[in-house]
């Protein structure tokens, strides 16, 4: 068995969150090819093909790359905001899987995708002048993703202590904010719209607690979403 056909395993018989971790990976590794025969091929700058897969404010650009919603949840800043975001969304969602189910996972981390696409892009629309200012006119969304089901445990167990090296057992709301202070060092500064992206998406985290002790499942239609998809895809097969 080739590695490919390993990772088909692994995807195949992984849960929700070593799904989500491959996808990123995959994601990572297909940008990272594209580049390279992009740079070596045309006049294309280092890493400008990353762009096509990333989330574009702009509506008439989002129409020529249309795929980019999709892929935009799955993408990262270069290779440590990737390692970074895999060791925050393996070990995270591990803890939230304790308190919430794995449809909530899926679910919450592509409605704060979504929650930050429509934040990043209200920033532009309401602010006309920010376009002459050189911000970056794309994001990956993989960290705002990750804050959102990050911030539903921060306010579903904020006391739950987790086991620190050198730190001893940390309450989880300040692991919390720790690692969302480290992912917003890692951004770049060429684009602070992007904060806002990412108070969409811990606004999300914090509706999905609020909305599910009243009763209410917002990642629901997102479950349905998938589960159609699948049944799709199984009978196309």
């Amino acid at each position: 068995m080739n590695i490919l056909e390993e990772l088909k395993l692994k995807f195949r018989t992984g849960d929700v969150l070593t799904r989500l971790v491959l996808v990123n990976c995959g994601m990572f590794v297909l940008i990272l090819i594209a580049d390279i025969f992009y740079t070596l091929f045309t006049s294309g700058t280092d890493m400008s093909i990353a762009r096509v897969f990333q989330f574009p404010w702009n509506p008439a650009v989002l129409l020529r790359h249309p795929w980019s919603i999709a892929t935009a949840l799955f993408t990262s800043h270069g290779l440590w905001h990737l390692l970074f975001n895999m060791i925050t969304l393996f070990w995270l969602g591990s803890i939230f899987l304790q308190f919430f189910t794995s449809n909530g996972l899926r679910g919450l981390y592509v409605l704060g995708g979504v929650a930050g696409m429509l934040c990043f892009m209200a920033v532009f629309l309401a602010f006309p002048s920010v376009n002459g200012k050189g911000w970056q006119q794309t994001i990956p969304l993989t960290s705002a993703c990750i804050l959102a089901f990050s911030t539903a445990l921060a306010f579903r167990a904020p006391n739950h202590a987790e086991p620190i090296p050198l730190f001893g057992p940390v309450k989880i709301k300040y692991i919390v904010i720790v690692l969302a202070l480290a992912d917003a060092a890692l951004l770049p500064k060429s684009n602070p719209a992007s904060d806002f992206a990412h108070l969409g998406a811990a606004a999300t985290g914090w509706l999905y607690n609020f909305m599910l002790r009243k009763g209410h499942d917002i990642t629901v239609p997102v479950t349905w979403l998938f589960v159609k998809t699948s049944n799709l895809v199984r009978s196309v097969k």
